[in-house]
């Protein structure tokens, strides 16, 4: 569930971030601008505000509690711009005030419903964002490095150009990934949807969207999927177990 709220959140701000350009980050980590705007709004998202998230659907924490935490991310906010390492375009901290608040809410209604295994949405839902979170993980080293990126025309800035199609790229794969381990297809299926994305990848390099600065970075991007299907189909299995002892529970309970 930890993934797939780090999912949610960063949905929201790619939206805002990449797509229209809401604030940018300085955080002076990396040499590329884009990118180091790209990693602090990634750290930001996926992992400090879904940490959070996380440990008030956990312990089912009270509303003072959700506003405590949206003050204090607000607070963190004002922050950043007095040392300069954030600046604002057209976002406004008071939307980060309203936006959490609602952010937490879904995180404590998800893990009620997540717990209770009656959604099989829910349960295809957080298969992919637990994908998108852990292929961006395994994708950051070799994409801060500069070893891949994607040339898609839709912006001149050639880091903001990779950094939009990666995340539709890796949206789509996860999505793929969750949606035959949901159905538990035989594995000559998933073997053949492994192998259709790579052919994705081959496809994309001879048209020039995708370019690995090495092969073997082209080799190693590929073994992300069988990585990631083989964990996907793990977590599958532990969820659809939880559905079934709830189910069988419940059972125990009817007339």
């Amino acid at each position: 569930m930890f993934l797939g709220l780090g999912a949610i959140a960063s949905y929201f701000e790619n939206v805002i971030l990449h797509w229209f350009h809401s604030y940018e980050y300085t955080p002076g980590i990396l040499n590329i601008r884009y990118y180091d705007l790209s990693l602090g709004a990634y750290l930001s998202q996926v992992y400090y505000v879904s940490s959070v998230a996380f440990f008030i659907a956990a312990f089912q924490l009270r509303f003072g509690w959700t506003l405590l935490f949206s003050a204090m991310f607000v607070g963190i906010e004002y922050g950043f711009l007095a040392l300069g390492v954030y600046k604002l375009i057209w976002w406004h901290p008071a939307f980060t005030g309203v936006a959490l608040p609602v952010y937490f809410w879904i995180a404590k209604k998800w893990w009620i419903l997540l717990l209770q295994g009656s959604s099989r949405f829910i349960r295809w839902f957080t298969l992919v964002g637990t994908n998108y979170v852990i292929y961006a993980d395994l994708e950051s080293i070799p994409f801060f490095s500069g070893h891949y990126h994607f040339t898609s025309g839709w912006f001149q800035d050639l880091a903001r150009d990779t950094v939009v199609v990666l995340i539709i790229y890796t949206t789509v794969r996860a999505a793929i990934t969750a949606t035959v381990c949901f159905y538990r297809l035989h594995w000559s299926i998933l073997g053949m949807v492994t192998a259709i994305l790579w052919i994705g990848y081959l496809v994309s390099m001879q048209l020039h969207i995708l370019t690995f600065k090495y092969l073997w970075s082209f080799y190693v991007f590929s073994a992300y999927d069988i990585v990631i299907l083989f964990i996907c189909c793990k977590f599958n299995l532990l969820l659809l177990n939880n559905a079934r002892d709830k189910t069988t529970l419940r059972s125990w309970f009817q007339p």
